[in-house]
């Protein structure tokens, strides 16, 4: 039986043209937890988050090669539905992108896409997004007003309700709180904390102290290679490789 929401790679290399982006990266992400990716700019962490949910077709030149296990099943096999792929994983960017609608309809756009068009459930699914998101309380007596009237960080976490409205089994999160102040970062790390007792997480940051205090694991990656992963505990405290130790202690940057 495969485990709802495993992800593994294996001999992964990602090339821009001519130019390699990520060397053989072999991972398996652990379920139901934080896996944070770390590394210098320019490493390759969005590159590699962009592998799992085959975003790199979007992008021109681009070429995948090894294998992206989703549940077992290799993404880049010919039969398999790009758009159910998309579905199991919930995408958190770093610059939140609201929908030109109110703070229902954003909720409720995914679902609606795919055929939901009940209005008593609908109602309930935005509801349940909004609370799981954190933002229920600030905003449920102006559902019909233009998400683009909330704060930055509300916009955020609206963003991850409508990520997780379509039931997703992994989120993705590229330096979700890069834009945010200090509070709207706590608030979003909060939701991220509690939501990976149900969903698979695998988020990249610049930030130390935030792959501290949010990390089960750790990926170190280091000019398109994976130097060293494993548990948080060890990797951010007790690294075996150097080059992971100079990064954490900031002799590398």
């Amino acid at each position: 039986m495969v485990d709802r929401g495993r992800v593994s790679l294996k001999n992964v290399n990602v090339f821009y043209g001519k130019n390699q982006v990520l060397k053989n990266i072999s991972l398996n992400i652990p379920e139901r937890s934080i896996t944070v990716i770390i590394g210098p700019s320019g490493c390759g962490k969005t590159t590699l988050l962009k592998c799992f949910n085959r975003l790199l077709d979007e992008v021109e030149a681009a070429r995948v090669e090894g294998e992206i296990l989703v549940d077992g099943k290799n993404i880049h096999d010919p039969e398999v539905d790009v758009t159910q792929i998309r579905k199991k994983m919930g995408l958190l960017s770093q610059k939140p992108q609201v929908l030109p609608m109110s703070i229902y309809d954003n909720v409720a756009f995914g679902p609606r896409l795919h055929g939901q068009r009940n209005r008593k459930s609908l109602d309930g699914v935005v509801e349940r997004y909004l609370r799981l998101a954190g933002l229920w309380e600030e905003v449920k007596d102006r559902l019909f007003e233009p998400a683009s009237r909330l704060s930055i960080g509300q916009q955020q976490r609206l963003c991850l309700a409508r990520g997780l409205a379509v039931e997703p089994e992994i989120l993705l999160c590229d330096e979700p709180t890069s834009a945010l102040d200090p509070k709207s970062s706590r608030n979003v790390e909060a939701q991220l904390l509690r939501l990976k007792e149900n969903y698979t997480i695998v988020l990249v940051t610049h930030i130390l102290r935030q792959a501290k205090r949010l990390a089960d694991y750790v990926a170190f990656l280091y000019l398109g290679e994976l130097i060293e992963f494993g548990p948080a505990s060890e990797v951010l405290v007790s690294p075996q490789d150097p080059r992971t130790r100079a990064y954490i202690t900031g002799e590398i940057s």
